[in-house]
């Protein structure tokens, strides 16, 4: 709220709609749910809070956060928090391996732009990398002992598991209509693509207060 107060007391520049019509023509949403949040994007959104390119819409930070961007303003700026903690290397690494920002602390040293230390040389953060990516990512945790003690191991595992359940119905949504489908049955995934998406939301509301 503080950051929220401070962006709206701001000026707000003269080429705002311009800078934020070329945002919204590139990306609107966030894959936030697909835990694939791409550091550009987030340092798109810190442009837009911080400039107060938002206004430009008529509406406030939390207002345009979730009519245009799908999140809430709250989730947003832990988002811009942790961009300005560790930079884009823990966004790249996170859309290869699933990594907390508190057990990123733990190897932040190991990580630079370059990649990854690990095992006498450095390997890129890049998909062609993953297997690499995930066995160097397990081991310095476990190096840093954070594997040691991890209680929230199973509850991780169980959401892990929604998770991929989740994505998989999207893909399925996805490839159904990308196949081609008649009025009715498109009426009919759009209902359904719009119930999930209040039912998201809502959710999405309750973990954040």
């Amino acid at each position: 709220m503080e950051n929220e107060q401070e962006v709206l007391n701001n000026p707000v520049e003269d080429e705002r709609p311009f800078e934020l019509g070329q945002w919204l023509g590139r990306k609107q949403a966030f894959g936030l749910i697909a835990g694939k949040t791409a550091a550009a994007e987030v340092e798109c959104l810190r442009r837009i809070r911080d400039g107060n390119l938002f206004r430009a819409k008529g509406v406030d930070w939390s207002g345009f956060c979730q009519q245009y961007a799908g999140i809430t303003s709250s989730y947003a700026n832990r988002l811009i928090r942790q961009f300005d903690e560790f930079g884009p290397n823990y966004f790249d690494l996170s859309k290869i391996v699933r990594i907390s920002a508190e057990s990123y602390r733990k190897i932040a040293d190991k990580v630079g732009d370059d990649g990854i230390a690990f095992g006498g040389e450095t390997v890129a953060i890049s998909p062609e990398n993953s297997d690499k990516i995930v066995e160097a990512v397990k081991a310095l945790r476990e190096q840093a002992g954070d594997l040691a003690n991890d209680r929230s191991k199973p509850a991780e595992a169980g959401i892990a598991a929604v998770r991929r359940r989740l994505l998989a119905c999207v893909a399925e949504m996805t490839q159904m209509f990308e196949g081609g489908l008649e009025d009715s049955d498109r009426e009919e995934l759009a209902n359904a693509v719009s119930s999930g998406m209040l039912d998201l939301r809502l959710l999405s509301l309750s973990l954040d207060r």
